[in-house]
């Protein structure tokens, strides 16, 4: 027994005498208790190491999983004693093998969550199951279905089908997960040179022997995706031993491989057309967004990945198909309607092509665990307790000087005119790498993989010659570096200091996990790795054309992390091949231009979240302030959406009513004003139970003023409350409440309000205010303006101070309102803007204009709601039918550059659930500039047939 297996079996015992919840504190004492112990004399274990290990063995910050299901009949409980769980087995002892800090527990509960939604395979008959599962942008999918085919051909399931992607890079990987995970051998070498070569799980024995149809083998192109010929060679009857088919999702590819089933021994022709009976198979369809959703309106037009995927499945009499996804607003736009008789000829055979992919039967949301870095750590959120409320990493830098040397938008007319030199940015970008190296390496990571990406252009010949730019540049600093430059060396002790420290001081301030890896280091620590980390770095051109004849730079060699033991520190140049296919592992520096639409940029940079153990203060993302505020944008919707999906799941509702609730959610405003849904031009709208705020507000001069007016003409129009209804702290006005108020004037202010903020459309938002109340489904609007009453206030004109040094600094600012001949004075609140400082909007946090104190303002007062979750302060809402408009006035100075002396106006909405809402229709329109290609493109997989 290892030394720090020891230690993980004290620190087991020490645990189970503890009683209460197992928390990272908890365990932190417990390490040290283990430590003291000194269980082999003069050594010692890595703590850090059995932290990790520690929190996976008890699950401590684990995702939840939140289901919806039509009524779904469980099955697994009650047939696990008669499943003999051999494959799984094997595939968790791998999995903790390899690495022992992967939460094994976790996958397993998750896995028997959605098999149990799948039909068992040994039910007699026909079936057909459709279900969604909803992940986050990398973040463990691929280990999540290779665990449930395991756990599924272990129950019965004879046949599995993994669609993954359209690009065969990305094929070829999963190929290659597949075989390590769940075959247990080189699929390659079985398949060409008839060798048992076994690897992954194949070191443990069992009883079950899988076939792959399919392998990893590339020569020119991608000759192990699927071929009726190797088929026929291998020829491995269909039903008795599992048989997997790892295919891209490509016509002629899909063509074959059902032309393949049809010629099946077993196969019979029903209802005029082939159907293979008592073959249990399960189909995942991986990037279930990409190519695979049917993008027209009528039912009967059917795009062609959509028509044969539905035919592939229609084969199978019994069959279930899982779509995986993490942006699956697409799939819930899908037609549930279908026309029976519809067929299709594949082949000069006629079949029919079944029911369209929606997700009838459940729909899987994945929450992820607290160490994944998505959206909502890396532009801030809210917590129902203020306390707990988290600011925005400081992850990003603006990039705004790359044109020249690039282009904004490459065309016909300039794509000839080659850079020569790199701007500042991605220089400083390729620094911050080095050091992300070396401070990697003191903190023990010296054998994990380092990668940066860098996306500027499409065209194979921009991307050969950045990539030599930006190697010509790394060599530069390769040799400054081994030659103690004192140039290079003090601007990189400069860059270590006022961006990376400062860093690490404001992740360690914010992250809401702990990482006891991630630590302050002096400059002479990082200083001693410097050279050992940049000769390690490798810069990779990664496109499509395999010759180098007429290429500036010759090192495009595919990116393959498994051939480095010890590590691979890569920086990738390259187009559409890099942000959709290869995953790169340890990613720390993005540097991304948009070069495409602004939606499929958007998702692009999805992939920027996912796990960052023990570097997530190191990682930083280069790009534009466009970008950035889209990405803030979408991300939130995204977010809604997922909340909205968690109520629903409380409340048992099924997937159609959730589509319903998608086809409506206010958050389509941002999805639609960036990609036309395909579904409809008129989107019916809905605001019930929501909360639209402005978070994203305009710095102009003349907006400025024109909110601030439409305030003042809102006062001017319902006058100052009653007494009793202007409350007081320490003698100045705190709150102007306004019970049950005039409409007309709620709505005025709402239209009369200037912002760009793509989830707020005033004519939408007023319409739907006027709507509910005539049908009296919202009983009264109550407005409160909002004064603040500190005597002294934090202005944080630097930005990101960390929260121990943010003491009052200010006076108070103030502005006044008058009616008749009364003036009160209010103060203005301050909301410190923390992201996006140099861009043209105040942005301020998820969620944060408003303070929770302040939403049930209006409620009855017979309850205590400082001390109730934010769900139940919702009911009641509900239940006394109110609606609610806050209104802040914020103080200048939290934002850069803003200087006219009037407050910035900001609101904030809340609306109850309504049950029987009139819902109000709303156009969607593309922002313009949005759906234009930004740049040309001959290197797109996508567009090839491979």
């Amino acid at each position: 027994m290892s030394l720090l297996q020891s230690a993980r079996a004290i620190a087991h015992t020490l645990l189970s005498l503890h009683q209460g919840q197992i928390t990272d504190e908890v365990l932190l004492s417990v390490i040290e208790k283990a430590s003291a112990i000194n269980i082999v004399e003069g050594q010692t274990f890595d703590k850090q190491e059995l932290f990790e290990i520690l929190r996976a063995d008890y699950s401590v910050g684990k995702g939840e999983i939140t289901i919806l299901s039509d009524d779904v009949e469980p099955w697994l409980n009650d047939e696990k004693a008669n499943v003999n769980f051999d494959l799984w087995n094997r595939y968790k002892l791998y999995m903790s093998e390899n690495d022992p800090s992967f939460p094994v527990n976790d996958l397993d509960d998750f896995t028997d969550k959605i098999l149990d939604k799948c039909v068992n395979p040994k039910k007699q008959g026909s079936w057909d199951r459709r279900g969604m599962v909803v992940g986050h942008v990398q973040s463990g999918k691929t280990s999540n279905y290779v665990g449930l085919i395991n756990k599924a051909t272990d129950a019965g399931y004879k046949v599995i089908i993994i669609i993954a992607g359209t690009i065969s890079s990305l094929r070829r990987q999963t190929q290659e997960r597949i075989d390590s995970g769940y075959i247990g051998r080189n699929s390659s070498a079985f398949i060409r040179e008839n060798q048992n070569r076994l690897i992954g799980v194949g070191k443990y024995k069992t009883e079950t022997d899988i076939y792959s149809l399919t392998s990893s083998y590339y020569k020119s192109g991608d000759e192990g995706d699927f071929s009726q010929s190797v088929a026929n060679r291998l020829n491995i009857p269909i039903g008795k031993n599992p048989v997997v088919f790892v295919i891209k999702k490509n016509k002629s590819i899909l063509e074959n491989l059902i032309d393949w089933f049809s010629k099946n021994e077993n196969i019979r022709e029903v209802d005029g057309t082939p159907k293979l009976f008592d073959v249990p198979a399960l189909i995942i369809d991986d990037e279930a967004d990409a190519a695979s959703v049917n993008a027209s309106r009528d039912i009967n037009d059917i795009k062609t990945i959509n028509r044969l995927i539905r035919t592939l499945l229609n084969i199978f009499n019994q069959n279930t198909f899982i779509g995986y996804t993490a942006t699956p607003y697409a799939n819930l736009f899908i037609s549930q309607d279908y026309n029976e008789e519809q067929t299709t000829v594949v082949k000069n055979k006629t079949y029919k092509i079944g029911e369209d992919l929606f997700p009838r039967d459940f729909i899987i949301n994945i929450k992820a665990p607290t160490n994944y870095i998505g959206a909502a750590k890396i532009f801030g959120y809210e917590n129902t307790s203020p306390e707990l409320t988290k600011e925005p990493l400081d992850i990003f830098r603006e990039i705004d000087d790359y044109d020249p040397p690039f282009f904004r938008t490459i065309n016909r007319e300039n794509k000839d005119i080659l850079p020569e030199y790199l701007p500042p940015s991605l220089e400083r970008a390729i620094k911050s790498f080095i050091l992300t190296c070396a401070i990697r390496r003191v903190r023990g990571h010296e054998n994990k993989h380092n990668s940066m990406l860098v996306h500027v252009a499409l065209l194979v010949r921009w991307i050969d010659r950045v990539a030599y730019l930006v190697n010509e540049k790394t060599k530069e600093y390769k040799n400054a570096i081994q030659s103690e430059d004192e140039t290079l060396l003090s601007e990189l002790k400069e860059l270590y200091e006022t961006d990376f420290l400062p860093t690490t001081k404001n992740v360690l301030d914010n992250l809401d996990y702990t990482d006891i890896r991630i630590k302050e280091h002096s400059w002479e620590e990082v200083k001693k790795e410097l050279k050992n980390a940049v000769l390690k770095i490798d810069v990779r051109s990664v496109h499509g054309t395999r010759s180098t004849t007429n290429l500036e730079y010759h090192n495009i060699e595919e990116i393959d992390y498994n051939r480095h033991e010890n590590g691979l520190s890569v920086i990738a140049v390259g187009g559409s091949r890099l942000s959709r296919g290869i995953t790169l592992e340890g990613l720390s520096i993005s540097y991304y231009i948009r070069t495409t639409r602004m939606y499929d940029s958007l998702m692009q940079m999805g992939r920027w979240f996912g796990y960052r153990p023990g570097y997530v203060d190191l990682c930083r993302l280069y790009t534009t302030n466009q970008i950035f505020e889209w990405f803030n944008h979408i991300t939130m919707a995204t977010e809604e959406m997922r909340n909205d999906f968690d109520e629903m799941t409380a409340t048992h509702q099924r997937p159609k009513d959730f589509r319903l609730k998608v086809r409506n959610h206010h958050g389509l405003l941002t999805i639609t004003s960036l990609n036309k849904l395909y579904f409809s031009q008129d989107i019916e709208i809905s605001f019930s139970g929501e909360n639209p705020q402005t978070y994203c507000l305009l710095k102009t001069k003349s907006a400025i003023e024109n909110n601030f007016n439409a305030l003042k003409s809102l006062v001017s129009t319902i006058g100052f409350p009653a007494k009793e209804n202007r409350v007081e702290n320490k003698g100045k006005t705190r709150y102007l409440f306004y019970p049950n108020t005039n409409i007309e004037a709620l709505c005025n202010f709402i239209d009369a309000y200037k912002i760009e903020q793509p989830s707020i459309n005033n004519a939408t938002l007023s319409d739907y205010i006027k709507t509910q109340s005539k049908g009296n489904k919202i009983k009264e609007w109550s407005i409160c303006i909002i004064s603040n009453t500190d005597e002294k206030v934090f202005i944080d004109y630097k930005g990101k101070t960390p929260r121990n040094e943010r003491k009052s600094n200010e006076s108070l600012a103030t502005f006044k309102l008058q009616h008749n001949n009364e003036v009160i004075t209010m103060g203005c609140s301050v909301r410190n803007q923390q992201i996006g400082r140099g861009g043209e909007f105040y942005l301020i946090s998820k969620n944060q204009i408003d303070q929770t104190g302040d939403r049930y303002f209006d409620l009855s007062k017979d309850k205590d709601y400082s001390k109730m979750a934010y769900a139940d302060i919702k009911a009641q809402r509900q239940a006394e039918k109110k609606g609610l408009l806050l209104i802040y006035a914020l103080d200048e100075r939290g934002t850069p550059n803003v200087n006219n002396g009037i407050p910035i106006v900001g609101y904030s909405l809340h609306f109850p659930r309504i049950d029987d809402e009139v819902k109000v229709s709303y156009t969607a329109t593309i922002n313009k500039g949005f759906d234009e290609e930004v740049m040309t493109d001959d290197d797109n997989p996508e567009t090839e047939n491979e």
